[in-house]
């Protein structure tokens, strides 16, 4: 416990800077007077049906940088896309009153299906409501929902976005802001910040075909907490096959930048698959951002 509660400003602290970079990540209030679980458990892209949760991989354990193989991933990529998920309301550092009005523009989605849920900073869940995006299919669009919660006292948390996998429901994607949970008072209801895509997947490209036991991945975008992502490959049912921790190479932290990585997995059969980069956070449910690509998975 004493080690997780040392944890929590430096998390606090690299949040703000995160997010005064210009991206939408979380920049969590000031923890109140709660324990956070001495041990996160690691993190996965494959919720449960009503309650997906995901957690960490102990920065300590962050595999050595890899050099980059080709130059895809050195520089900034011209044309960054938006992000694929941008939370317009509440924006990060917001205290807010239950119902919790949420503002989303996202990209189209398996019919145009995305789920808000509130996560305490235990990581336990604390709401959960599935929405739609209110356009035609194949379009990006916008959308509003009231997120009712019941606490006592005030609460840090996080409120994620997310879409799923028709296939195995596993999540494709996910963005993030910090809040201040309160059943009372006056909100605070702060900007959004806009910005380009959290996390870009540059090598594989879609569907994509991956062969021989190992992935590689390339891309660029922001790490939370000590410059960590997680970058998972999973199989046409949904299972994972192989994660490697990596270090982004950025300059200071709050700063995006590129990662190169060779993920080892195995499977017995040619099939569809998915390449996930994950931005893991020691607190909440241990998840700040998912991006993914399917791909087609070979031996």
């Amino acid at each position: 416990m004493k080690t997780m509660r040392a944890h929590l400003p430096r998390i606090a602290a690299a949040l703000i800077l995160v997010s005064a970079a210009g991206c939408n990540l979380p920049r969590a209030a000031a923890p109140t007077a709660t324990t956070a679980p001495a041990k996160p458990p690691q993190p996965t892209t494959q919720p449960a049906a009503a309650q997906p949760t995901s957690s960490p991989v102990p920065a300590a354990t962050a595999a050595e940088p890899v050099a980059p193989t080709s130059t895809t991933a050195a520089q900034y990529p011209g044309a960054a896309p938006e992000e694929a998920i941008l939370i317009l309301q509440p924006g990060p550092g917001s205290r807010v009153t239950s119902p919790l009005r949420v503002a989303v523009i996202a990209d189209t989605t398996f019919e145009q299906a995305l789920v808000v849920r509130l996560v305490l900073d235990d990581g336990s869940l604390l709401a959960l409501e599935p929405t739609t995006i209110h356009t035609p299919m194949g379009t990006r669009g916008p959308f509003e929902v009231e997120v009712p919660f019941s606490l006592s006292g005030e609460r840090n948390a996080l409120l994620q976005v997310y879409s799923s996998s028709p296939r195995d429901g596993g999540i494709t994607h996910l963005s993030s802001v910090g809040l201040l949970l309160a059943m009372g008072g006056p909100a605070d209801i702060r900007p959004a910040l806009r910005g380009p895509e959290h996390l870009q997947i540059l090598q594989p490209a879609l569907i994509q075909r991956v062969s021989g036991g190992v992935a590689h991945v390339e891309g660029f975008g922001l790490a939370s907490f000590e410059g960590t992502l997680l970058v998972q490959v999973y199989d046409v049912g949904g299972n994972q096959v192989g994660s490697q921790p990596i270090t982004v190479q950025a300059p200071d932290m709050g700063i995006p930048g590129p990662f190169v990585v060779d993920v080892p997995y195995t499977v017995s059969a040619e099939g569809p698959g998915r390449i996930v980069v994950v931005d893991p956070l020691p607190a909440f449910n241990g998840v700040g951002h998912i991006a993914s690509v399917e791909v087609t998975l070979a031996p």
